[in-house]
């Protein structure tokens, strides 16, 4: 208990630098690119419970949503780390990491022996949804969904002709929410580097007619405080050069890493690896979703395979860069 006390403790830290703004701190500038890796942990940390699978089983659940919660801390606290100058913070931040860490390894133990088919954590253990609560729930009638919160206005972003145009790629469109995930490239006015994002559409109309696969120019900016879409153009995209994608580190340079297949999506060219510590990277153990920088690597993976890889930053994304099956 004293040990989750002091996470949320240090976490609530962190997320008051965040809230706050470096403009109102008796500190240091963040350096250039503070900006954009916090909204990017803000958009992970707010789409990652919502997108995971449950199970149905309360513990294999709790288990789960518990390595996806401390892996968000590990996450957070890498990025003031590499961002943040006061020591106090930093101090925290480096506190979470090996605390943080030590329990994911014991969850992902856990893990492990819970798939053996004799697995029992006492002899007497009840089967599940048999606890009072259970069954009380079982009689009680579902909650009603609640209506949607009316959608105010937006206000007015910098007008469209002052911002820049940027190039990327659909890879899902929620028209009911009004949102678009986008593969993009830098945003300058937004201090921005290239990454796949969850976007708002500042008008929904603007998502008709898009769909994912899309090869999009598109204009970005805050709205309401809101990172959105102002503008798409699905007709006039252009083809980068050649040459003009940043290059990874030779792979006879690059470590390479052990890890699990847990997902394989080979028409968005991601697949999700249960990995080891990737020290080019400064990346922990953890599971992550990675881009393949060609998707021909991922032909003939699938969920369970032991892999050896490698992996680097391409055009600010990490990806894989070569990929092969354990022996």
């Amino acid at each position: 208990m004293k040990r989750m006390t002091a996470t949320l403790t240090a976490v609530g830290a962190l997320l008051a630098v965040v809230a706050i703004g470096p403009h109102q701190l008796a500190q240091a500038q963040p350096a250039k690119g503070a900006s954009a890796a916090y909204e990017r942990v803000r958009e992970v940390m707010d789409d990652r419970f919502k997108d995971m699978k449950l199970a149905g089983d309360p513990d294999k659940d709790f288990a789960a949503l518990l390595i996806a919660h401390h892996e968000d801390l590990i996450f957070l606290a890498r990025t003031q780390l590499e961002h943040g100058a006061d020591e106090h913070l930093r101090q925290v931040a480096q506190k979470i990491l090996d605390e943080q860490q030590k329990q994911i390894s014991e969850l992902k133990e856990w893990q492990v022996r819970n798939r053996q088919a004799d697995y029992r954590a006492k002899l007497d253990q009840p089967p599940h949804a048999s606890g009072p609560l259970d069954q009380k729930g079982a009689s009680a009638p579902a909650p009603q969904a609640q209506a949607a919160a009316p959608v105010q206005p937006a206000a007015q972003p910098t007008t469209a002709s002052q911002l820049p145009t940027v190039s990327g790629t659909v890879e899902k469109v929620d028209v009911g929410a009004g949102k678009i995930t986008l593969d993009h490239g830098p945003i300058p006015n937004l201090n921005m580097d290239a990454m796949t994002m969850v976007f708002r559409a500042q008008d929904p109309s603007l998502l008709q007619g898009v769909k994912a696969g899309d090869k999009i120019r598109f204009q970005a900016d805050r709205v309401n405080g809101q990172i959105s879409v102002v503008r798409i153009d699905t007709g006039r995209a252009q083809s980068a050069p050649a040459g003009s994608a940043a290059q990874p580190a030779a792979a006879a340079n690059l470590p390479t890493v052990s890890g699990t297949v847990e997902k394989v999506d080979a028409g968005a060219g991601k697949i999700t690896l249960d990995h080891g510590a990737i020290p080019n990277l400064n990346m922990d153990a953890m599971t992550m979703v990675f881009r393949a920088q060609d998707p021909a690597l991922l032909k003939g993976m699938k969920a369970g395979d032991k892999v050896q890889f490698q992996a680097d930053r391409v055009n600010g994304q990490i990806s894989v860069i070569s990929i092969k099956k354990a022996r």
